[in-house]
């Protein structure tokens, strides 16, 4: 049995369309990231904070994975290309920044994701114009 805040979840992403998804991907990437470099400058000398770096980390560069291979290339064209360089970099810095316990490059990847995820917002929103223009 799910405890209430899986079970919320559970319901957001059921009830959620595929943009509403792909915001919360990045929403739940950054806040990983965030995780992580708080992490990082809490000190690495504690095993705990050294699980949560990895884990966190580990988790935005899964979404960043998933997001790449949801890319439909036909559709999105140069858009798509675009976004696979940039998840494709941003997947390399992570491993970088993970090995090297690097926050600069945690803090950049976080600004980044922080601006893709504004466009996506504002796409929505026209989206939404649209179709209440209709």
């Amino acid at each position: 049995m799910l405890n209430p805040v899986q079970n919320y979840i559970e319901n957001q992403v059921k009830n959620t369309d595929p943009l509403g998804l792909i915001i919360m991907l990045y929403n739940k990437a950054i806040s990983c990231l965030k995780i992580s470099q708080k992490a990082i400058e809490s000190g690495l000398d504690n095993p705990e904070n050294v699980k949560k770096k990895a884990e966190n980390l580990g988790k935005a560069t899964e979404i960043l994975a998933y997001l790449q291979g949801c890319l439909n290339f036909e559709k999105g064209q140069e858009i798509a290309k675009n976004l696979n360089e940039i998840y494709d970099i941003l997947i390399n810095e992570l491993v970088k920044a993970n090995m090297e316990n690097d926050t600069e490059i945690i803090s950049k990847s976080v600004t980044i994701l922080e601006n893709l995820k504004k466009a996506w917002e504002d796409i929505k929103c026209q989206k939404i114009t649209v179709s209440k223009k209709s």
